[in-house]
């Protein structure tokens, strides 16, 4: 796990002078364990390491073969190196660098089916002044890039690339988007001219042309491997390192599989969770801690107060890479920053909610199905109108479902996808954006690409957008800030492809989400796992708005003056949820109000980058 950088020009002009150690100052919390940078006549590459596998320095990068002059930087892990290290001869390192470096530079392009794991990295040639950028399967890596009629650049955060670019005007269809979602999706960046690198996508670099392609489609095939063994041995894979290795365990159904499967072939398990030391419908440690009783892992509970919160916002929101709102990040940073003291890589449950359907929405979007409750839904919406609603307690919350299902039963199945996912409507978006832009880039997410086009829209929904840009976001940035590697049993490829080929029924009916889980795997854990109802990895954050912050965010961040002299979002609506923040029923007022803190701090921390829209 690593931060990358590097960019390469195509005509004979001489390589521009960047300050070399500021963008690896950049890229330093991903990889404090060495940071370097090559510099050739048309191409410079920088790297920051995190030593995971060879933690010797003969695996450090860029990784060059001055022979050849072939030079590697790479972000990730290859989970089967060991299989083609068998076949390589002369080998001066033990890690998967030079094992996926030989492959590059005999096979290029053509080794990436080959690959089991998550990178994003960068392969360039000097002589022929060629680059190869790819990026894994699922999209669990992030790569940015920027190219123009002399130049290509790339990173694996937006401050390294702009410093490689140059100020960049801001994109404001994706700012339309990021307040729609609470994130950014899609290939566009809150920048415009600044792209993502897509899941299973690779870009050649070849007599000065840039091509993108896919590299990989997920197969249409009927689902005939051991469905167990398949994700035991996926666990396996990855709790193989040089390093300490843990899990992240909540107490849910995902990463109560994986410690268990990960307690069966490491004896000396570490498990990790977090919870809230005064919000009980917020913590769910107790789970967390009968799992570790019942697997007798060594389990380590962390419990958050509003006075945490306090003292670590403001590091966590200077963290912030491109304005990212999904509220549990706050958690996910903070479990990091916790682990980091016990252990450098931690396996996770993520990308089984999207896989075998347990999140809320897909129950919600199954029963919409039905006339029956289509009618219903109909009749009750007038009583539930008349309750409060919001996030903050299971009667409130059970009420603010309600009423988004009484809406849900109106709409067609790709309005459906876009309703669920939005937190806030195209309506309640242009009150709040200065400059109206066209949706359609907002609408275009909910269909299907070409890496997922033999599913359905749900499915590709889920992986694409909600899986990619949210999730793995999530897990990828804030855990880097501390240090640490996330490694997702679930996102195996192969566990992903059997995932996707089996039937819905095996998955989700009327009564029980999540099915195959609980089928396979009922042996290895308590049944009050299976059985207890699902829960979001959420923060109190009404409570934390409305508490001693409160002031804080409402005159630093979100300052009539300040707003206004931006000239991006209107401060009278900004004003009209402060006051339902605070209002019997707030609904999801808190969560639209983090989406406008985290982009107001945003700005002032990207300030020296941006250029002013023409």
């Amino acid at each position: 796990m690593c931060g990358i950088a590097g960019i390469l020009y195509f005509d004979e002009k001489p390589l521009k002078k960047f300050n070399d150690q500021k963008i690896l100052d950049l890229l330093k919390h991903r990889g404090p364990d060495n940071r370097a940078f090559k510099e050739y006549k048309k191409c410079i590459l920088f790297h920051s390491r995190l030593q995971i596998l060879d933690t010797s320095g003969t695996s450090n990068q860029p990784f060059c073969d001055d022979e050849s002059e072939n030079c590697l930087v790479f972000n990730g892990e290859i989970f089967n190196y060991k299989e083609f290290q068998k076949k390589q001869s002369n080998l001066k390192t033990t890690g998967d660098v030079e094992v996926l470096f030989n492959l590059l530079k005999t096979e290029k392009e053509n080794c990436l089916n080959k690959l089991n794991g998550f990178f994003a990295f960068a392969f360039y040639n000097a002589e022929t002044n060629s680059l190869l950028l790819a990026k894994d399967r699922l999209g669990i890596k992030p790569l940015y890039y920027y190219k123009d009629e002399e130049k290509i650049a790339f990173a694996s955060e937006l401050k390294p690339l702009l410093e490689l670019t140059g100020k960049q005007e801001l994109n404001l269809t994706q700012l339309n988007t990021y307040f729609g979602l609470n994130y950014c999706a899609g290939p566009e960046t809150i920048f415009k001219n600044i792209y993502r690198l897509l899941p299973g996508q690779y870009i050649q670099v070849q007599n000065k042309t840039v091509t993108v392609k896919n590299w990989y489609v997920v197969p249409k095939k009927q689902a005939s491997q051991n469905f167990t063994q398949l994700l035991e041995e996926a666990v396996k894979l990855r709790l193989h390192a040089d390093v300490p290795v843990g899990t992240f365990l909540s107490g849910g159904i995902d990463s109560s599989i994986i410690s268990a499967l990960a307690k069966k072939n490491k004896a000396d398990l570490n498990t990790f969770s977090i919870g809230f030391t005064d919000e009980d419908y917020f913590d769910e440690t107790n789970y967390a801690e009968l799992v570790a009783k019942h697997i007798n892992s060594n389990h380590h509970t962390f419990k958050l107060s509003e006075t945490d919160f306090l003292n670590n916002i403001h590091d966590f929101l200077n963290c912030i890479d491109e304005p990212f709102a999904d509220s549990s990040a706050f958690n996910f940073y903070m479990l990091s920053k916790f682990t980091k003291d016990h252990v450098k890589v931690a396996l996770s449950g993520d990308g089984a909610d999207e896989l075998f359907k347990g999140y809320n929405k897909h129950k919600a979007l199954l029963m919409s199905n039905s006339s029956l409750n289509r009618l219903l839904a109909g009749m009750g919406s007038p009583l539930l109108a008349l309750n409060k609603s919001s996030r903050q307690g299971a009667l409130a919350n059970k009420t603010r479902q309600l009423k988004k299902f009484s809406e849900l039963v109106k709409l067609n199945p790709t309005e459906k996808q876009k309703f669920l996912a939005s937190i806030s409507s195209q309506t309640e978006i242009d009150k709040l954006l200065k400059q109206k832009v066209n949706p359609a880039y907002f609408d275009s997410l909910f269909k299907t690409n070409s890496v997922y086009s033999n599913f359905e829209l749900e499915d590709v929904f889920d992986l694409q957008t909600v899986l990619a840009d949210d999730m793995l976001v999530k897990a990828d940035r804030f855990s880097m800030q501390q240090g640490i590697e996330i490694r997702n049993p679930f996102l195996d490829y192969r566990v992903v492809e059997y995932a996707l080929n089996l039937n819905n029924k095996e998955k989700i009916n009327k009564s029980a989400q999540k099915i195959i889980l609980k089928k396979d795997f009922a042996y290895l854990l308590p049944k009050q796992i299976f059985e207890r109802s699902k829960k979001g990895f959420e923060l109190p954050l009404h409570k934390w708005l409305s508490g001693k912050f409160s002031k804080e965010f409402e005159t630093k961040l979100l300052n009539k003056e300040k707003i206004e002299s931006e000239g991006y979002l209107n401060y009278n609506y900004i004003a009209e949820l402060k006051e339902q923040l605070h209002s019997k029923s707030p609904d999801d007022s808190a969560a639209k109000l983090w989406a406008i803190i985290i982009f107001e701090s945003w700005l002032t921390n990207f300030k020296d980058y941006i250029k002013p829209n023409a």
